[in-house]
């Protein structure tokens, strides 16, 4: 975007126009580094017989524990406040938790990626595993599985790039 702006822009004499197309462009810039930024840092957490997996979605990191090593769980929540109108003094709801993992060699590893439920889930599985309860039934799906279980979000992606592709437009030309 910036490059066909800077582009559009060449033919224009008019400074006001260039800096207001730089200032539009340094905004876009800000939002479209803080989405991916935050695109990326997106984790993933995956419970084995033997292991707790902590990894990112789109990046090849990831963090391997043993189910052994596991000393404890601790989950605090961070309250989130909202109002429903100007003058309101607004509510809080707990939205966002954060989630340490305790080693039993004193590390702590922190995680947002657990909601209040997976937090419990995680916890009930992890003793079950310990105790050597559990039984693991893994079902693989396919890639086109994946694919027809993510259209909604494909579609609404392609969507976005249409109306953003002919926003551009409409601000270039």
């Amino acid at each position: 975007m910036i490059w066909l702006t800077t582009k559009g822009l060449n033919n224009n004499i008019d400074k006001n126009a260039r800096i207001a197309m730089y200032v539009i462009d340094f905004v876009f810039l800000i939002f479209s580094l803080g989405s991916l930024y935050y695109f990326l840092k997106t984790q993933i957490v995956k419970l084995t017989n033997k292991h707790l997996i902590i990894s990112y979605q789109f990046l090849p990191f990831s963090k391997k524990i043993l189910i052994e090593d596991i000393k404890g769980f601790i989950q605090t929540s961070k309250p989130v406040t909202y109002s429903n109108s100007l003058f309101d003094k607004g509510s809080k709801i707990h939205t966002i938790f954060e989630t340490l993992i305790n080693l039993k060699n004193g590390e702590k590893i922190k995680t947002y990626s657990l909601n209040d439920y997976d937090f419990k889930e995680i916890m009930k599985l992890t003793e079950k595993i310990k105790r050597g309860e559990s039984k693991f039934q893994v079902e693989k799906i396919s890639n086109i599985e994946l694919v027809i279980q993510n259209i909604p979000m494909i579609m609404f992606l392609v969507m976005m790039l249409i109306l953003i592709g002919g926003l551009y437009n409409a601000l270039i030309f």
